[in-house]
C-alpha cells in the first residue's frame, strides 16, 4: 500500500503483522538493520528468526525498514517546507517594514 503525500513523496506502507511490527519497533531500525545485514548475532529469541533466514519475517523486516525510511524522508521534507515558509514570511516582513520606513522618512 502506498500513501501519496501532498508534495509528491510516497510512503511505501509495509503490510506486516502487528506482532512483527511490535518486535521491529521495540528493537529499532539500527538493530533490525544490523540483523538483516548479518552483522549482529541476536540474543533475543524474537530476532533469531531473522538471522540467516530469508523467509517472510526477513522480508517483513526489510519492508518495515523501507517504510521507516520513507517516513523519515517525509518528516524531512515537511520540515524543509516549514523552513521555506518561515523564510518567505521573514523576507516579506522585512520588505514591508522597509517600504514603511522609506515612506515615513519621505523618500
Amino acid at each position: 500500500m502506498r500513501l501519496r503525500l501532498w508534495w509528491g513523496r510516497e510512503i511505501r506502507k509495509a503490510s506486516i503483522s502487528k506482532s512483527d511490527r511490535d518486535i521491529f519497533e521495540r528493537f529499532g531500525e539500527t538493530v533490525i538493520g544490523s540483523v538483516l545485514a548479518g552483522g549482529l548475532q541476536p540474543r533475543a529469541p524474537e530476532l533469531q528468526k531473522l538471522y540467516g533466514d530469508m523467509g517472510p519475517t526477513f522480508k517483513a523486516a526489510a519492508d518495515w525498514l523501507t517504510e521507516r525510511g520513507d517516513s523519515q524522508e517525509q518528516r524531512e521534507q515537511r520540515m524543509e517546507t516549514v523552513e521555506w515558509a518561515v523564510l518567505i514570511f521573514v523576507v516579506l516582513g522585512v520588505a514591508v517594514e522597509s517600504v514603511q520606513l522609506f515612506r515615513g522618512l519621505g523618500f
